[in-house]
């Protein structure tokens, strides 16, 4: 299998990594490729008490290997990252026993049920080794995960996920969320048309091209992603209708639900000929009109992959986001700070 091209950060301490396979459903259906960035202790190089932990939710297309070397910016400032291979992607799905039939092989309500098992791990086992509550939990999603991770909070109540599993997460992040995309046929077309495909085709796959050259400006992150078969785009159509239907939902009505209690940041290039950031800008600007804790950051001219961006980019964008979970353990049992937006030039 081929190793996907390195985009790494130096950062002092970059901790260290570890990857398992798990059970994550319970159910002994499929075993799901995990990886982890803890932080150590500079002195003995042990894994140390992170003062947040993050769990993470790749892409459309994506998998998590490839955030091997820019996720070493959270560790490096105490903060833990887990994330996993989503069902049909990624190594969970490429090193499945029935690898042909099964590429994203997901949906909504699939992808839901997975990032409520991602979380109760998580959060098991950090209350076991560091004590209950002790480590605050965050919520991260790129792209296709960034729409997960804005539906998962905005769905109707009597809908998964669990009010439970939601009160386990106490901030949001949202990179590139896929809420629409630059689609070459206009949504209130496309939704009707793959609806219709569906109900008579349940398991079509279709070819949907190589991925964009315009899907980053570090050219070698877009080669890679033309060549390596982890990054294949040959996938099942029933995983595309959740994003292409529900995430205009989010930002025309679904927003109305974003809890209360629940601070989010949204990071987006402006750039970005993938997913659409006039769409963030829409969320925010609904979410800040209900008073909700909201903070947009944008991104002058980076493309959809701003944590992949050429040179300084790349750090200026991850930083931002180990920033903001900072901020928002600072800010346990004080109030938060007011909405607001910024561009970065």
């Amino acid at each position: 299998m081929a190793q996907p091209f390195q985009v790494s950060i130096d950062v002092a301490h970059p901790g260290t990594t570890q990857e398992e396979w798990y059970d994550l459903r319970g159910d002994g259906s499929t075993q799901y490729y995990l990886k982890h960035w803890y932080p150590t202790d500079p002195s003995t190089k042990e894994v140390a008490q992170p003062k947040a932990a993050v769990v993470f939710v790749h892409g459309f297309a994506d998998y998590c290997d490839r955030y091997t070397g820019v996720f070493r910016v959270f560790p490096d400032r105490g903060i833990q990252v887990s994330g996993f291979d989503q069902l049909g992607f990624g190594r969970t799905w490429h090193e499945s026993p029935n690898r042909a039939t099964t590429h994203g092989w997901t949906s909504w309500p699939d992808q839901f049920r997975d990032v409520s098992c991602m979380l109760r791990l998580t959060r098991a086992r950090l209350d076991e080794r560091w004590g209950k509550d002790t480590v605050p939990l965050y919520l991260m999603g790129h792209s296709m995960g960034g729409g997960i991770t804005a539906a998962f909070f905005t769905r109707d109540p009597a809908s998964p996920p669990e009010e439970e599993v939601k009160q386990l997460v106490s901030g949001a992040i949202l990179m590139s969320p896929w809420l629409d995309i630059h689609f070459p046929i206009p949504t209130a077309v496309g939704i009707p048309v793959m609806r219709s495909v569906l109900r008579w085709f349940p398991t079509i796959k279709l070819p949907l091209g190589p991925p964009s050259k315009d899907l980053c400006r570090e050219s070698a992150v877009v080669q890679d992603a033309r060549v390596n078969p982890l990054s294949s785009c040959y996938v099942h159509v029933r995983c595309l209708y959740g994003p292409l239907s529900g995430g205009p939902q989010i930002v025309a009505e679904d927003y109305r639900r974003w809890p209360e209690r629940l601070p989010l940041l949204i990071c987006h290039g402006t750039g970005d000929k993938v997913t659409r950031w006039d769409c963030s800008k829409k969320l925010y600007d609904h979410l800040k009109g209900l008073g909700r804790s909201v903070q947009l950051v944008s991104f002058t001219g980076f493309y959809h992959e701003a944590i992949f961006e050429p040179g300084q980019d790349k750090v200026l964008f991850a930083q931002t986001l180990v920033d903001w979970v900072e901020k928002q353990v600072e800010a346990r049992g004080r109030p938060l700070p007011p909405a607001n937006e910024r561009s970065v030039p």
